[in-house]
């Protein structure tokens, strides 16, 4: 099964431009003492995709002893995750102590039911509302607007008001970051600078792939001309011309004709790479009024070869933190901060580039180079904020790592051999990825031990995860099981092959469809644009949508391709229009496709998944439970994560609000 190239149109949703018609943005930078009488020091370190089953067997295996400590002070426990599992959805569980019914985000893609438009759920970028035309140029009158579409009160808004020191360092869904004491560095959910999840750019001479069409990324064919190779490096739209063209930064590369090198020039930057060899951050430009706007970015480059056809990577480029275009830190004086201490950081919200990967334009040992340089520049930032923090009398800190979950999609196939990107070479060589990284968190938690005193009464330590993982073997077509069951209807003449995004659906005889990775919607009147089934006629057709869903199995593994469903009025008590109908969880081994998640109908209900993205969570929560350890022991049976943002608050000797659901974790 190919990935669709339509897909792309994600990058779409968010390319109003970042930065384009957004004047530069600035927060009140705002150095406190914080509350002099608060003496506690609270780490909290939410590694993503920390799952229960794989710890304890590592742990059992002898390669954890830290996290075996951790076991033995304190507490280890299995945690509730939230429904559906997805990240941005449960990390706003933790943010706010309360389910979507509070936040709500209800996954990654949701969608306008006025204008069908899907759009991520997290946060929006707005451009201007009034501009003038002078000649080519189109000058915005104001400035542009970054809209946080989580809700509710985040927890360290209640430690600014009790004047109490906190950082909060990558928070999922915490784009764009505006605080009024805490230091605060933006999540999953901050775009690029093209404003997408990150689009990579690839320049080759390699006829296979010249023209190969990818999403998440551009393939970019080049020639070499007296041992040069002249290209473009494409940045954002430039919003003050009114063809709205992107901007473009040339660039040239110098291939050595007796040595395996080459020299790259692209504004005032020149780098000397070998084959194999990575930049490291630099700096860009991107023009969009001569001498008047710019957006700074930040990218690194990857020398893949230079014979016998050349392949060069640039990253997505990155917001850049010391001239941010949108905000990524908080105050921005934060960001100059930070790089200062450990220099140029990654501030693109999901920082490994898994589609490089599933594309294989990088290959399993380059995207692992990559993800090491992501950790290691994660644990430089780790022990500067844990240092600030010792200096301190007290102060909280959440702190953010990403690599298990990326990594874990990616190399599921490495370790299971149910899965059908499986190989024996694949094993010998890539078996121990998720065990090694899994060993690497074990030296981040000693790393807290050598600034932290584990038995001090004044220091609580938290180690949690916001879910699990599982295998992901087979794919469930849900638009095109929806078709084949009578529940869409394509126009008259309209081809499956153009349905992605819903194109040729005839709404005025489709009664649901199905969006993002668990949603399922029906298309109810008067919400809808398009809407047929009335309010009356709808709860009856969710029990006939939920009876068949949960009765339907594979035909080739005879599994139930389904766990569990909740009806999403049940279960989140609002009354908004975002609401899904159904929320959607799916059984261990299968999960949406890709098409399904932007309302695609591919040809079979069932098909196996041949894509490097090989483990997955967003299932039934209760089959990739969370992780939560603490070196206190925890009394409260099977917590969830509204128990953890309870306990911050707890320990802080803050009431908690009524609308959190949480309790704390042990007695306080």
């Amino acid at each position: 099964m190919k990935p669709i190239s339509r897909r792309e149109f994600i990058s779409k949703i968010l390319n109003t431009g970042v930065g384009l018609s957004l004047w530069p943005l600035v927060s009140a930078c705002s150095d406190v003492a914080g509350n002099r009488s608060f003496h506690k020091k609270i780490v909290i370190l939410g590694i993503d995709g920390l799952d229960p089953d794989l710890l304890r067997g590592f742990i059992g295996e002898g390669v954890m002893p830290n996290f075996q400590r951790l076991m033995g002070h304190g507490s280890f426990s299995r945690m509730q995750s939230s429904i559906p599992p997805q990240s941005p959805v449960a990390w706003s569980d933790f943010t706010v102590g309360a389910s979507a019914t509070v936040h709500g985000i209800y996954d990654f893609i949701h969608r306008d039911p006025k204008t069908m438009i899907p759009y991520f759920s997290t946060s929006q970028v707005l451009e201007s509302k009034h501009s003038i035309g002078i000649g080519d140029w189109k000058i915005p009158l104001s400035s542009g607007k970054v809209k946080l579409l989580r809700e509710g009160k985040a927890f360290w808004e209640y430690l600014e008001e009790a004047e109490i020191p906190a950082t909060i360092y990558k928070m999922p869904g915490n784009f764009p970051v505006a605080s009024r004491r805490a230091n605060c560095v933006s999540g999953m959910g901050t775009p690029d600078i093209l404003g997408s999840y990150g689009t990579f750019s690839f320049y080759t001479t390699a006829p296979t792939l010249k023209y190969k069409e990818v999403t998440g990324g551009r393939i970019f064919p080049v020639a070499i001309r007296e041992n040069k190779i002249v290209s473009e490096l494409i940045g954002p739209v430039n919003s003050l011309k009114k063809e709205q063209s992107n901007i473009k930064l040339p660039f040239l590369v110098w291939i050595d004709p007796q040595n395996n090198v080459a020299k790259i020039q692209i504004q005032n930057c020149e780098l000397m790479l070998t084959p194999g060899e990575w930049s490291d951050w630099i700096q860009l430009s991107f023009d969009y009024l001569p001498h008047v706007k710019s957006t700074k970015g930040i990218c690194k480059i990857f020398l893949k070869q230079i014979r016998p056809e050349f392949e060069m990577y640039i990253s997505p480029i990155n917001i850049d933190p010391t001239e941010q275009a949108l905000p990524v830190t908080s105050p921005t004086s934060y960001g100059k901060e930070i790089v200062q201490k450990i220099g140029l950081f990654g501030t693109k919200g999901l920082p490994a580039d898994t589609k490089a990967l599933s594309y294989g334009v990088l290959s399993d040992e380059q995207y692992l180079q990559l993800s090491q340089q992501i950790l290691d520049e994660n644990k430089k930032a780790l022990q500067f904020e844990m240092d600030r923090l010792q200096s301190r009398s007290g102060g909280v800190l959440f702190f953010y790592f990403s690599n298990i979950d990326q990594d874990s999609h990616m190399f599921w196939r490495a370790i299971d051999k149910k899965h059908p990107q499986y190989s024996s070479t694949m094993m010998g060589r890539h078996a121990d990825v998720i065990r090694d990284l899994y060993v690497e968190m074990d030296r981040v938690l000693g790393d807290v031990y050598q600034t932290f005193d584990l038995r001090d009464d004044r220091f609580r330590l938290i180690v949690m995860s916001d879910h699990g993982f599982a295998p992901f073997y087979r794919c469930f077509n849900l638009n095109t099981w929806l078709l084949r069951n009578g529940y869409i209807s394509l126009s008259h003449g309209g081809s499956e092959d153009d349905t992605t995004f819903f194109q040729n659906v005839d709404w005025s005889k489709s009664k649901a469809y199905g969006l993002g990775i668990n949603a399922l919607y029906l298309n109810i009147r008067g919400r809808e644009r398009y809407g047929i089934v009335s309010d009356q006629d709808g709860p009856q057709l969710l029990m006939k949508l939920r009876k068949e869903l949960l009765d339907l199995k594979d035909p080739v593994t005879g599994a139930n391709a389904i766990s569990r469903v909740w009806l999403g009025k049940d279960l989140f008590h609002r009354g908004d229009d975002k609401v899904p109908d159904m929320i959607i969880g799916w059984n261990r081994g299968f999960r949406s496709s890709w098409e399904t998640i932007l309302g695609g109908f591919p040809p079979d209900v069932f098909v196996d998944n041949d894509d490097k993205w090989s483990g997955d969570h967003c299932i039934d929560p209760m089959l990739v439970p969370a992780v939560l350890l603490s070196n206190k022991k925890i009394t409260l049976q099977y917590p969830s994560l509204h128990d953890v943002t309870a306990t911050i608050l707890a320990e802080c000797n803050i009431p908690i609000p009524g609308y959190m659901t949480g309790k704390p974790l042990y007695l306080i």
